[in-house]
């Protein structure tokens, strides 16, 4: 499970509110149960293996921190602690019962347009940096792009002033798909795109040139003025699929079902430890711990799902 939150959304109230089974955050915000639920699960199972309680085998805890920027943690943990066994568990998803058994590659665009920097009152000669990114912001595809694929715009800033046309400006965009193919298809029509609204963003500008005056006249010299973009694309996690025969998917199963719930097989368009642990080797199911409406202000905890949780993840590990 995952130490770290997402930023605070407006200024909740410090005490959570507790009704019934469900526990939220007074006046808003996020909870962070995401991923304090797993948090919480893994130590309260922590506290049901203590030893001579109930025979298990070898268990490794592992508790990441910054997952909601990347699963950095994750990347740091040496292998070397996990290469001998023969899957994980990662908490970070919603309902008990659900397993998630495939999750999306991720690939994030960090662009700069460059343009021509002047004063707002003399814009002849220059361009817009930040105009260049909004043109070419209106034509890129977001949300759901087909039943494999997302995108989204997540960050996009310009300008020092508003007397001043921006030099610069700065883009972040992230596609995430479960097919390869789809997804090297949505990596080229970006670029395209992008290449194609900066082409068209040139200004053809005169200028008087006295040296090479003819007759009485000035003759006049012109310049394909243009703007540029560079930036890179990397594959921020890779995608993950394990098949539903596989072991730790019947493991999984029959530990959902001891707890007398149905288990249910998810594919998810999120990404998690997981997609980091699968890469190097270990056979990682995300499941449910109890967490909803992650990363919104209606984020809230279920106590009774939490327990749930507990009791799967003690019905996985220990033997009779």
């Amino acid at each position: 499970a995952h130490l770290d939150t997402v930023e605070k959304i407006g200024e909740p109230s410090a005490v959570p509110e507790i009704e019934g089974n469900v526990i939220r955050r007074q006046g808003g915000g996020i909870l962070g149960a995401d991923d304090k639920a797993g948090v919480a699960a893994l130590l309260e199972l922590l506290a049901k293996l203590k030893p001579g309680k109930k025979k298990h085998g070898e268990l490794l805890f592992v508790f990441t921190v910054a997952e909601e920027v990347g699963s950095l943690g994750a990347q740091e943990l040496d292998p070397q602690l996990y290469r001998h066994l023969e899957g994980g568990i990662v908490l970070d998803y919603s309902r008990p019962n659900e397993i998630v058994v495939a999750a999306p590659t991720r690939v994030i665009f960090k662009i700069v347009f460059h343009g021509i920097a002047g004063h707002a009152s003399a814009p002849d000669r220059k361009i817009n940096a930040a105009h260049v990114m909004a043109k070419t912001l209106a034509v890129m595809p977001s949300g759901r792009l087909d039943e494999h694929t997302t995108a989204n715009i997540g960050i996009a800033r310009a300008g020092s002033a508003v007397n001043v046309i921006p030099e610069k400006a700065y883009v972040e965009y992230e596609i995430r798909s479960h097919r390869k193919d789809v997804l090297d298809f949505h990596v080229k029509r970006i670029l395209g795109i992008i290449e194609g609204v900066v082409r068209e963003n040139r200004i053809f500008a005169f200028a008087d040139c006295d040296k090479l005056a003819l007759g009485d006249g000035k003759k006049q010299i012109g310049a394909v003025l243009t703007s540029s973009v560079d930036g890179e694309v990397e594959v921020s996690f890779e995608g993950f699929r394990i098949p539903e025969d596989d072991k730790l998917v019947v493991m999984a199963k029959k530990a959902v079902e001891k707890a007398n719930l149905q288990p249910v097989l998810i594919t998810t368009l999120g990404g998690s430890d997981a997609n980091i642990l699968n890469k190097r080797n270990l056979p990682c199911l995300v499941m449910g711990c109890g967490m909803h409406g992650a990363h919104s202000q209606s984020e809230h905890a279920n106590m009774k799902e939490m327990r749930d949780t507990v009791e799967i993840l003690v019905n996985l590990v220990t033997k009779k």
